[in-house]
């Protein structure tokens, strides 16, 4: 358990010190993923499309609305979040990132943590990249996913 946390850990400040290097400048995912482990649900208000869907690593479905209040309640904290081995690509104004990384948290309801594959959805609002889509699923730590490709749980 004890390496896990180290493990965790590790990924997390990697992903600090790396800053914008998997997306260049501080981008919409880097600020996602800053508001949900600081809880700051002002920041997800401007950040999430406003028909965003989040589909944790459980498989419960949350629209924007419930997603906030839950962080605004605590019921759904996050306390690490890292995301590496991205993968991007764009049709338009809308961006597909998909990575893995590791998830960590307090939640209401049972959720699965530790290792995840990421998808987020971004999508140009009006002149603004929003998240319109994020979900968690969980995989299994395998030398092949450290190149991405995860084997699912």
């Amino acid at each position: 358990m004890k390496k896990l946390q180290i493990i965790s850990l590790a990924a997390v400040l990697l992903c600090l010190l790396a800053g914008g290097a998997a997306f260049g400048k501080a981008s919409t995912a880097e600020l996602y993923t800053h508001a949900l482990m600081t809880g700051d649900a002002d920041a997800l208000e401007k950040l999430l499309a406003p028909n965003f869907w989040y589909i944790g690593s459980n498989g419960h479905i949350r629209d924007k609305e419930h997603f906030i209040q839950e962080v605004r309640d605590k019921k759904f904290v996050v306390e690490h979040m890292a995301l590496r081995n991205v993968r991007e690509t764009s049709l338009g104004e809308t961006t597909i990132l998909t990575g893995n990384g590791i998830f960590d948290g307090k939640f209401e309801r049972k959720t699965p943590q530790g290792l995840m594959r990421y998808t987020l959805v971004l999508a140009n609002n009006r002149g603004t990249e929003q998240v319109a889509l994020f979900q968690a699923t969980p995989v299994l730590p395998t030398s092949e996913c450290m190149d991405g490709n995860c084997k699912l749980k």
